[in-house]
């Protein structure tokens, strides 16, 4: 693979610095956009303090061949969900009006290529068992889904108007080593724990995906330009109760939640090749062997 600069933007987050850390190991340059966590940002990254407000600036200074987008509004360790709903004005500051700042902040600067995350959440609640591909309606239920969707409509805009080669991933819930927030993985650091837990959704399956496949899906996707506008990433598919029974855990009852889609891995496999390396096995043993 040829070596890239890059700007990331979100390079201190649990998934922006797991991105930060494969890319430099590959040999990239990496400047990181960063104005929440700037401790967390991988050393051999430049730090460049700032939101993506200041994307136009950053663009400046780093001269990157492409932008790699991993920022959300997070009001502290809540999860990006539960900081949407308690601040829905400022999610949807951050993550659509701040996308679409970096978006033509990166056509005003001459950067032809973006990839970004987006979220699953966007499509809404699980309509069925099947899984969904990436044309399935949306219809999201939370501020956060609807900030993204939004995210989504502001890329299909600059790809079309100004022929930006932008490309999404609607990521499912991201585990791994280094998970810091709660949210939707709350009870997963208290399984791993040993602690018995009350779990707020159904008894359904869902999808999840082990931090390092997502950052090797990035570096996979930064080599080859020109893809569809956006990708699902379905990772494993697995339920509480499984976790719980896995770990050995008492699994407790609580109030149903949102029962949130399936999706289809298939159209990324197809155009990409690229395949998932952890499953759920390998990735609570991970856990496990790195809890404190």
């Amino acid at each position: 693979m040829s070596r890239h600069s890059l700007l990331v933007a979100g390079g201190g987050g649990f998934v922006g610095a797991a991105c930060v850390r494969a890319l430099l190991a590959t040999g990239h340059a990496v400047h990181v956009l960063e104005p929440a966590r700037p401790e967390a940002v991988p050393p051999g990254a430049v730090l460049l303090p700032g939101g993506l407000e200041d994307a136009a600036a950053a663009i400046a200074v780093a001269r990157p061949d492409c932008i790699l987008n991993l920022a959300a509004f997070s009001a502290g360790g809540v999860g990006l969900a539960r900081s949407g709903e308690a601040a829905p004005e400022r999610a949807m500051q951050v993550n659509a009006l701040g996308f679409h700042a970096l978006l033509r902040a990166a056509v005003q600067g001459g950067v032809r290529r973006v990839l970004w995350s987006s979220s699953t959440v966007a499509i809404g609640p699980a309509r069925s068992s099947a899984r969904e591909d990436e044309d399935v309606p949306c219809a999201p239920v939370t501020s956060y889904g609807l900030s993204k969707l939004m995210a989504e409509q502001a890329a299909l805009f600059f790809r079309r108007v100004h022929g930006l080669d932008v490309t999404g991933v609607r990521l499912p819930l991201i585990l791994g080593p280094g998970l810091w927030y709660d949210g939707a993985a709350a009870a997963l650091k208290r399984m791993v724990a040993g602690e018995a837990t009350a779990v707020g959704a159904p008894d359904l399956p869902f999808d999840a995906a082990h931090v390092q496949d997502v950052a090797r899906l990035f570096l996979h996707l930064l080599g080859r330009p020109g893809l569809a506008p956006l990708y699902h990433l379905a990772g494993f598919t697995t339920t509480w109760r499984e976790i719980a029974a896995r770990l050995g855990v008492t699994l407790g009852s609580a109030p149903a939640g949102i029962a949130w889609p399936l999706v289809s891995q298939a159209r990324l496999e197809q155009d990409t090749g690229f395949r998932c390396a952890h499953d759920l096995r390998t990735t609570l043993d991970e856990l496990l062997e790195h809890r404190a």
